[in-house]
């Protein structure tokens, strides 16, 4: 998804109209979007923690696991483990909130305090924009599988 999502861009001209704003795919200010977007969602584990946050509020344990137990054969390099070590969960997460993306809220009026992460009223209109461009990537799985090929067997790289 990280550089998928580069190509989101405006995949949803329903949020952008509603704010008065209008981008046109192709044009120099799509481009800084697309950039922009990159920047804010770069990170290996950023698709797992959006998916995992997407059914609702959870605990730092409890994302970590939900994320761990994910069976999902990745295709992008030859190992297919899927081990999220706790240190890099909590940098992406910090991320996460400095792009105002994930909301971690603790309330300290319980013993043991609760502390819960879940996506913010902007990712999940980004979450929801990004139903488009995961349809294409349904529609030329094709052309992914290839590509995941090609690219385990380091061919393109320089």
């Amino acid at each position: 998804m990280t550089r998928l999502s580069v190509y989101v861009g405006i995949a949803s001209g329903e949020a952008h109209e509603q704010r008065g704003c209008h981008v046109k795919m192709g044009d120099e200010k799509s481009l800084k979007r697309m950039w922009d977007l990159q920047n804010i969602f770069k990170g290996d584990w950023v698709p797992d923690i959006f998916v995992a946050l997407s059914s609702g509020p959870l605990r730092r344990g409890e994302l970590l696991e939900k994320i761990r137990s994910t069976q999902v054969p990745y295709g992008w390099s030859d190992s297919e483990t899927h081990n999220l070590h706790d240190r890099v969960m909590g940098e992406t997460l910090k991320r996460l909130e400095t792009a105002e993306m994930v909301v971690h809220t603790r309330d300290e009026r319980v013993f043991p305090p609760v502390s819960l992460y879940t996506l913010s009223p902007a990712a999940e209109e980004f979450f929801a924009a990004l139903e488009p461009v995961v349809q294409w990537a349904e529609k030329h799985g094709d052309l992914i599988e290839r590509v995941q090929q090609r690219r385990r067997h380091g061919e393109g790289d320089e």
